[in-house]
């Protein structure tokens, strides 16, 4: 899982976005796949977000058909009910395990039940590294550490796995904890992304279509109560509108200065240069793999995300 080039770039597919049929999003995911292979990224990451996202075992084996040359990344999170049997039956049934990797996670409770949601993080996240390692050792893997950064590194480092981060505030002490611990020469980091020119349309789609994404940081919450916001969707929807520019009275208030701030923080944005800027002081700081979710689902930015990845190893 070293990669063809110093620092490797992926697609981050989150499976809840491409329609309400299992077949609606396996037609797309192999599109995003073709798409991945041909503008040279190296890896496909599937997010299947909530348990009956996963992909079936034909349809695993139909992504992986459908990219030769390309690593298909299967994310499972370990507080799903019944995961190992679901990560058993769905890597035991694949021809191979070539193209294949594993992104294993405790998960998101917007994700879970209110049962998987009570399972502990740590203990179950354990208990699937060892499955994992033990039955699939095989298969390269990746571990995902929101919420967990020292605990998974440390898995990491015990069963040979590479420790994935979330671009965040505490992305840059994320790395030290990872340096002081092991010295690690592989971490990837998982990035939300808009590439364009239009800027002020730009901070709108970010703060429109990851509204929910953003308010999940306990940082924001915190920082918008003390604005005297309630952080909540309807909060955010009041004043950030599908249809509206983002209003010059918004943009100059504290709430305004804060969204951009946080929007900077949690994302890749700008134009093409700027998204390539942002990836060497990415690759600068330690990071030798990217996944890149579009925060907008088009050809054009994957094509131009791909490019990004190309300038960074040539820089």
């Amino acid at each position: 899982m070293h990669g063809r080039f110093s620092f490797a770039g992926g697609k981050a597919t989150k499976l809840s976005k491409y329609g309400s049929t299992s077949g609606e999003r396996i037609r797309r995911a192999v599109v995003s796949a073709t798409l991945c292979s041909a503008n040279k990224l190296e890896y496909h990451l599937i997010d299947s977000e909530w348990k009956w996202h996963y992909l079936m075992s034909h349809e695993a084996q139909q992504l992986l058909d459908a990219s030769p040359g390309l690593t298909t990344v299967l994310t499972f999170s370990s507080r799903h009910l019944n995961s190992l049997r679901i990560v058993r039956q769905t890597v035991q049934s694949l021809k191979t395990g070539e193209g294949l990797a594993l992104n294993l996670v405790v998960g998101n409770k917007a994700y879970m039940t209110d049962r998987e949601a009570r399972r502990p993080p740590v203990r179950t996240l354990v208990d699937m590294v060892k499955f994992a390692k033990r039955n699939f050792s095989y298969v390269p893997t990746f571990i995902g550490t929101e919420g967990l950064t020292r605990k998974a590194v440390e898995l990491a480092e015990q069963y040979d796995l590479v420790p994935m981060l979330l671009l965040d505030k505490t992305l840059e002490k994320s790395m030290k904890v990872i340096r002081d611990y092991s010295g690690m020469k592989r971490v990837a980091l998982y990035v939300p992304y808009l590439v364009s020119s239009n800027y002020p349309r730009l901070l709108h789609d970010i703060l429109y279509r990851l509204s929910g994404y953003i308010l999940r940081r306990t940082w924001v919450q915190k920082e918008m109560r003390r604005l005297g916001y309630e952080p909540t969707l309807r909060t955010l929807g009041a004043v950030i509108q599908e249809k509206k520019p983002l209003s010059p009275r918004l943009m100059s208030s504290e709430l305004g200065i804060f969204l951009k701030k946080a929007a900077s923080t949690l994302t890749i944005y700008g134009t093409p240069d700027a998204v390539a800027e942002r990836m060497r002081f990415l690759k600068n700081l330690g990071i030798t793999t990217v996944f890149g979710f579009p925060i907008k689902e088009n050809e054009q930015q994957i094509v131009t995300f791909g490019e990004c990845v190309r300038k960074t190893n040539i820089s």
